[in-house]
């Protein structure tokens, strides 16, 4: 007899496929906040490979979201500490948002240049900059 793969889910249990070129670092995030699997399948009618989310549908319905939040704040915290390092300063980064806190907070340890970036709990004084990510916002001073 051949070998057998064959993995076991629950029965309510859902896919949801993930973009092509997404950094293993938004997707581990996404596994720890949403309690969901990962997997790659692969599809032999076209010949790839293809990751996915496993998780109920709830699970999924967060992971979209997150996948978003994540996505666009690790972008921002991207350019922004690219920027500190290119004028040699230290951004304060800020929310008010609770959730969104503790995301820069977990990606600022994923990001190239973070000892240029600080996320800090009072608003930076001065001059800030505004950057919205999916209707919150983050301010940055210096």
């Amino acid at each position: 007899m051949g070998n057998f793969n064959f993995k076991c889910y629950d029965i309510d249990e859902k896919e949801l496929v993930l973009p092509p070129g997404l950094p293993q670092s938004i997707i581990a995030r996404l596994i720890e906040l949403c309690d969901v699997k990962f997997d790659v399948r692969e599809d032999e009618f076209y010949n790839v490979k293809y990751p996915v989310l496993i998780g109920k549908e709830e699970q999924l319905k967060k992971a979209k979201e997150y996948l978003k939040l994540l996505t666009e704040a690790k972008l921002a915290l991207r350019d922004i500490a690219r920027l500190a390092r290119k004028f040699n300063v230290k951004a304060k980064v800020y929310t008010d948002d609770e959730e969104l806190k503790y995301i820069l907070n977990v990606l600022s340890n994923d990001i190239a240049n973070r000892d240029y970036i600080e996320i800090v709990e009072e608003m930076p004084e001065g001059e800030k900059e505004v950057i919205e990510i999916l209707d919150k916002k983050i301010y940055v001073g210096i």
